[in-house]
């Protein structure tokens, strides 16, 4: 099932967010923050069962797709947004700890793709593909783009196959690495797969 990001999933996107990004992990301000700029397009994934996170989980660079926005003040809330003041509002628990998130995924309106890391025990399983997909559709007809490190190969092959292409080089994108922006063009109708909503 997909649906919207709520406060008291913040404690399992922080240890997807962990196993995923271990060398620049978003905290719990920036998922505030995106909370509150894209309340709409801030997605969570839940499968039937998530099996607990491990440190010492092995996380292999071509298992999870690393899309990162190029400033953090993007992120910063509104003014007349939520804010950070909702943190006072996250609690842990023992029914937070049961809910099952697998996945999620944040983008833009207009097509941006700004973040998407997959539990490590779900990945290739179709998790990021649904949400891709889920993203595709809520932006039709408009392009869909997101920034990939050159050296993130398994990243590239992911958008490939979805129909993303390369567009060009950011240079120095993530500092001393450029970035490829992969997009994605919509046809004229809408593809079959975007008028499928699969709940799994």
């Amino acid at each position: 099932m997909i649906r919207p990001f709520s406060l008291s999933d913040l404690e399992s996107l922080l240890q997807i967010e962990n196993q995923s990004f271990p060398k620049s992990p978003y905290d719990w301000t920036t998922f505030l923050s995106l909370h509150t700029l894209y309340p709409e397009t801030f997605l969570v994934y839940i499968s039937p069962s998530t099996p607990p996170l491990e440190a010492s989980s092995p996380v292999a660079a071509q298992d999870f797709v690393e899309l990162r926005v190029d400033s953090m003040q993007r992120l910063l809330p509104r003014s007349e947004g939520r804010g950070l003041g909702a943190a006072e509002r996250v609690h842990t628990d023992p029914e937070q700890r049961k809910k099952k998130i697998s996945a999620y995924i944040v983008f833009s309106r207009d097509g941006h793709i700004l973040s998407i890391a997959v539990h490590p025990h779900h990945r290739r399983r179709g998790v990021a593909t649904k949400l891709l997909f889920r993203a595709m559709e809520t932006s039709w007809p408009k392009k869909v783009w997101a920034e990939v490190r050159r050296s993130n190969q398994g990243a590239q092959a992911f958008y490939d196959t979805i129909g993303f292409k390369f567009r060009r080089t950011v240079r120095n994108y993530y500092g001393n690495e450029d970035a490829l922006i992969m997009e994605w063009t919509p046809p004229d109708s809408p593809p079959p797969f975007l008028s499928k909503h699969e709940s799994e």
